[in-house]
């Protein structure tokens, strides 16, 4: 069933909803059968969380040096289409979930959209509302209404999936950000069954967004993803044999991977990394996409809520247009390194990239991993 919308004070119409009529800004619903919903005060409450689900936004750039994580989305990018495919401002908080299972009714009418991982996704109707149940389109915006819910199956490919509510999630902020960072507990608690979500329905309502494709075909169990990786800054801990075996062999994700990186094994028959230095190194600066290899030889790729420092050496650092593609391996993707130079990547990165507000440095949650498209491999 579609959602009807007349606003106040005046109508604000949107294009046509992936589910065949138009979708217009808040205010009160009323659907095809003549039923007024009052959407005063919607929220969606989490009925079943899955794995893991929380609260995401582009993250806190910038505060490293104060020894707090960016955090925020593990694929920016998607989280930025789902929030474009509702109308809203990309930094809203959307709903970060990992592998399905994440069950939401709505409070109220509202309008969702969802990206990232190819997940299922199915509406069930109120018992005697006279609506049916009903697919939830992906990557396009569609109505839930008053009392009803969706629930996400176990995607067919990747692995974090994005749901974006049109006007955002109204949650405290924590230092300018609405992001959960998994590692130090900054942000909103994981969710639970029971947890409301109001919905910041004064903003980010004026349009809503038609269907999109998907941004880029997602890693599988069994694939074999490529991601490009600039050398070093430790790579002479390794020497050049291994940045051979980085290179020239198919890593497994480990199941034992999360939020702050991706834990890689070494394939049947392969190697891992072997150290040519004694030592330790004494800690320093860590960013996203590092690839930290501890005396286990096995890297660890660094992901959005990673320390701001470590002491094991960096033999590699991932590029950030391929970062959210990292974030969407499931356990059991193989991923093979592509060695790249800096001067490769200038026509791929944006050099004028904003600043982060009062911070002075480049946004890494601006746009340049968005569109970008390499294509998992059958080997």
């Amino acid at each position: 069933e579609l959602l009807r919308v007349t606003p106040a004070p005046g109508p604000v119409p949107g294009p046509e909803s992936a589910t065949g009529g138009a979708v217009h800004a808040g205010g009160t619903a009323t659907s095809p059968s003549g039923a007024t919903v009052q959407s005063a005060a919607p929220a969606l409450v989490i009925e079943a969380p899955g794995l893991q689900s929380l609260v995401q936004d582009l993250g806190r750039p910038g505060l490293g040096d104060l020894g707090v994580s960016a955090s925020g989305a593990a694929d920016t990018a998607s989280a930025r289409q789902a929030n474009r495919l509702v109308g809203n401002a990309p930094r809203e908080a959307v709903i970060e979930t990992l592998l399905g299972g994440l069950t939401v009714r709505a409070r109220g009418s509202v309008v969702l959209a969802l990206a990232g991982a190819d997940t299922p996704a199915r509406i069930t109707a109120v018992p005697g509302s006279g609506a049916t149940d009903r697919p939830a389109p992906p990557r396009a915006p569609f109505a839930l209404h008053d009392g009803e819910t969706l629930a996400l199956d176990e995607p067919a490919a990747g692995l974090r999936t994005y749901l974006a509510v049109r006007g955002g999630l109204d949650v405290p902020a924590v230092l300018d950000s609405r992001s959960t960072d998994t590692m130090s507990g900054i942000g909103p608690e994981p969710l639970a069954p029971g947890t409301e979500l109001p919905v910041r329905s004064d903003r980010g309502l004026a349009a809503v967004g038609t269907a999109e494709p998907a941004l880029r075909r997602l890693p599988r169990v069994g694939e074999v993803t490529t991601l490009r990786v600039v050398p070093g800054p430790r790579q002479d801990w390794f020497g050049a044999a291994g940045l051979e075996v980085l290179g020239g062999q198919d890593w497994a994700v480990s199941t034992q991977s999360n939020r702050i990186g991706v834990r890689l094994e070494a394939p049947a028959g392969g190697v891992p990394l072997e150290r040519v230095r004694e030592g330790e190194l004494s800690s320093e600066g860590a960013v996203a996409g590092a690839l930290q290899v501890p005396p286990s030889g096995l890297p660890v790729l660094f992901l959005a809520d990673h320390p701001v420092t470590g002491g094991y050496p960096v033999i590699g650092v991932v590029v950030p247009g391929d970062l959210p593609l990292a974030a969407q391996l499931p356990p059991g993707a193989g991923v093979r390194f592509e060695l790249v130079t800096p001067l490769a990547l200038v026509p791929a990165v944006h050099l004028d990239a904003a600043p982060s507000p009062g911070r002075g440095t480049a946004d890494p949650t601006a746009d340049p991993a968005e569109h970008s498209a390499n294509p998992p491999r059958e080997d």
